[in-house]
């Protein structure tokens, strides 16, 4: 009888350790299956770094071949057990919208009903809800101790970045910081770094929407130039991928405000052109680059509502005349002057009668402008020593042209703002924007008398 039931206890006691292995390998292949079924290393390793790419092709970057060349770019180093790269490509057209597992040498590719069973072949990468979801799918399917997000599309500053032309949406910069916001909330952690591969995106008005939603920016004042794929020759762009990602891939132990330097380092400079079609005739150069602490951003924003403030009050009442012709004629100038008589200035383009008209300037070339106003000053000199404190403080590291004649932005110092000076280039919009809510930008912009 006790042999028996020593005999049945020691069965019980097998099955159980039998239902134990068992359901211990089920959760194993559940937590790893992402990295083993989407090209991954398999089982549960954490890697160190996760590059999520948001390809929005879905335009006329798409006719150049500007993902195509920095794919092959990005092939040349690949992923690793310790540097995953993950993207979302969507080209121009419909039901070509794909998930991309990046290796050394080539692309293992699935459908986009892989993150979520709903998606057909054709998203809306101008969506909150398809930003947000893709880089939780990619942080839970590749477990990374840092996160790298790359928007790839063309950029508008404050007016938003990812044009996705079907179904004709984009992503303003508070849509960016929403998605963003519901990741963190998701993941319980933030985006380390973002890399915004667009025009125009250094700017204080994006800053501000993202100071809550990753550590680090990497953005440019100017019009970037994205790469292109000339049969099987390949023109990289301003951000060559495999120099970037080469040596993260040897030290995947780099610091994420590192690699963010090291972006800055890498980032090559092209130019002179001429953007012709409806923009100003005249020399470009795609030639800045920025590093924004995010964190710093508050305080950037704060100073900056001061000065907006005083510049309003100058503008008005006593003494407005000479403030006004102080402003449009000595600060911000005209940019044919030399480049110490103006503020320095991107993004040009002819108003309605041809006359250049410029909308983005480097806020503290701006700032340098207002210091030389003695005889009749618009701010106070505190004020102004604030924004260049805290813009320094937020400005970790950046680099732009020294010749002019080549096109290049000689007194760019790392960051933008909006400033249109015309009545036709003030857009209402605007005022729906963050940083116009929040602070007395807006309302200096309006009490300028436009000519």
């Amino acid at each position: 009888m006790l042999d028996a039931l020593r005999g049945l206890l020691d069965r019980r006691v097998l099955a159980v350790l039998v239902a134990i292995v068992v359901v211990g390998a089920i959760v194993a292949v559940q937590v790893g299956k992402g990295n083993a079924g989407y090209g991954g290393q398999g089982g549960t390793h954490v890697a160190q770094w996760l590059t999520v790419h948001y390809a929005s092709m879905d335009n006329n970057l798409d006719e150049y071949g500007e993902w195509q060349a920095d794919l092959n770019s990005l092939e040349q180093v690949g992923s690793t057990p310790d540097s995953v790269h993950v993207a979302l490509y969507d080209g121009e057209g419909l039901n070509n919208t794909v998930v991309q597992y990046v290796k050394q040498g080539g692309v293992d590719e699935f459908p986009p009903s892989v993150v979520d069973p709903t998606w057909g072949d054709e998203l809306d990468l101008g969506s909150v809800d398809t930003l947000y979801e893709f880089i939780v799918w990619a942080a839970e399917e590749y477990p990374a101790e840092k996160i790298c997000l790359v928007l790839n599309n063309h950029g508008g500053g404050w007016m938003g970045i990812c044009w996705d032309d079907n179904p004709g949406t984009y992503l303003k910069p508070s849509d960016v910081a929403s998605a963003l916001k519901k990741v963190e909330i998701t993941l319980g952690r933030k985006v380390d770094v973002i890399l915004t591969y667009a025009c125009l995106m250094a700017s204080m008005e994006v800053i501000y929407e993202l100071r809550d939603s990753a550590s680090y920016l990497i953005a440019s004042e100017t019009y970037s130039w994205g790469s292109e794929t000339h049969g099987e020759d390949y023109l990289i762009g301003n951000y060559p991928f495999d120099k970037i990602w080469g040596p993260v891939k040897d030290d995947p132990s780099m610091a994420p405000v590192d690699f963010a330097r090291h972006i800055v380092d890498a980032f090559q400079f092209f130019g002179p052109y001429s953007m012709g079609g409806t923009y100003i005739q005249r020399d470009y150069s795609s030639d800045t680059v920025s590093l924004i602490d995010l964190s710093k951003v508050q305080d950037l924003a704060l100073a900056v509502d001061r000065m907006g403030s005083e510049l309003k009050d100058s503008l008005t009442g006593l003494g407005k005349v000479l403030g006004q012709r102080q402003l449009i004629d000595r600060v911000i100038g005209v940019q044919s002057e030399p480049a110490s008589m103006c503020t320095q200035a991107f993004s040009g383009e002819p108003d309605w009668v041809g006359k250049g008209v410029f909308v983005q300037y480097d806020l503290l070339d701006l700032v340098a402008q207002l210091e030389k106003c003695r005889a009749h000053p618009l701010c106070e000199q505190a004020t102004l020593d604030a924004v260049k404190a805290a813009a320094t403080a937020a400005i970790l590291a950046e680099r732009h042209g020294t010749d002019a004649s080549l096109g290049q932005h000689v007194d760019a110092h790392g960051l933008s703002i909006w400033l249109p000076y015309r009545s036709t280039e003030y857009r209402p919009s605007y005022d729906t924007r963050g940083f116009a809510m929040d602070t007395s930008w807006d309302e200096f912009l309006r009490s300028i008398i436009w000519t």
